[in-house]
């Protein structure tokens, strides 16, 4: 019998960007999940996940599919719109609340705009996986110290990207992480000197609403009252929530019997189409 040595071929696909460089502060991280149409931003230990809805999660879908490729306005239209017919102004909307989200809305250097042409995703903020596993390698080895600073975008696990227990170890106690999340709110997103609140409870969930007036406060009430009902139905565990509004997103803030805290980012438009889900992963 004639044998043959059989070689296994190596898969040549380029590996898929899922990765991107953000414009915002302390070398912020996005991590893309197009199955969850989530963008994890990954800074100082901390998760924090923005729904960007079907339409916006395929838009960036393609603009990652090859960094660097003009894509003409028609076929974004067509690829994150295949359902409906939409405007131009849907699309630029979009895009102007994805650039928001990856702190690009001012320089527009992640997204970058082709007169006449289409849309581009800059390579130089696409990351690749593997490189960023390599760099953080060389790194361990150089210094075995600094490794975790090498690697602030390992990519999340299949746990729901749970907030890592080394760093939150590292960090402070779960009780001071607590205070730092609620500070990190008031400072982010309510930067006015004075804030309006309001707490209630549902069964043995409790909600604090906070806003920079009472007009906004009555209206952060108003358009949440349905997802408050929502999520004090989705676990029967006591759980706190803080719930607030900035800039055309909603914050809320899940925090556990333990004081481990989660955050959810999501824009406005998305609010009524978050799946339960979707509210788990804040929840778990």
């Amino acid at each position: 019998m004639h044998m043959s040595q059989i070689s296994l071929a190596v898969d040549a696909r380029p590996e898929p960007i899922r990765i991107i460089r953000t414009g915002l502060a302390d070398g912020c991280l996005a991590h893309f999940h197009p199955e969850l149409y989530q963008l994890v931003l990954q800074r100082d230990g901390f998760d924090e996940k923005v729904e960007l809805g079907f339409s916006g999660s395929r838009l960036l879908e393609r603009l990652l599919r090859e960094p660097g490729e003009v894509v003409p306005r028609d076929e974004l239209l067509a690829h994150a719109w295949s359902d409906r017919v939409v405007g131009q102004g849907s699309l630029n909307q979009q895009i102007y609340t994805l650039r928001q989200i990856l702190g690009d809305e001012k320089r527009r250097e992640i997204i970058q705009t082709l007169p006449r042409r289409g849309y581009m995703l800059n390579p130089k903020f696409a990351v690749c996986a593997r490189a960023l596993a390599a760099q953080a390698a060389q790194a361990a080895q150089a210094d075995p110290a600094a490794a975790s600073d090498a690697l602030p975008a390992a990519a999340p696990t299949t746990s729901r990207y749970r907030l890592r227990a080394l760093d939150l170890l590292a960090i402070c106690t779960p009780l001071l992480l607590l205070a730092v999340g609620l500070a990190g709110i008031a400072h982010f997103l309510l930067p006015q000197a004075q804030q309006a609140s309001e707490e209630s409870s549902i069964g043995n969930k409790r909600f604090l609403y906070i806003n920079g007036s009472e007009q906004g406060l009555r209206q952060l009430r108003e358009r949440t009252q349905a997802l408050s009902t929502r999520l004090a139905a989705l676990s029967p565990q006591p759980l706190r929530f803080v719930l607030a509004r900035q800039a055309g997103f909603y914050e809320l803030t899940c925090t556990a019997e333990d004081d481990s805290t989660r955050l959810l980012l999501v824009h406005q438009d998305q609010l009524d189409r978050l799946s339960d889900a979707q509210l788990r992963s804040c929840l778990q």
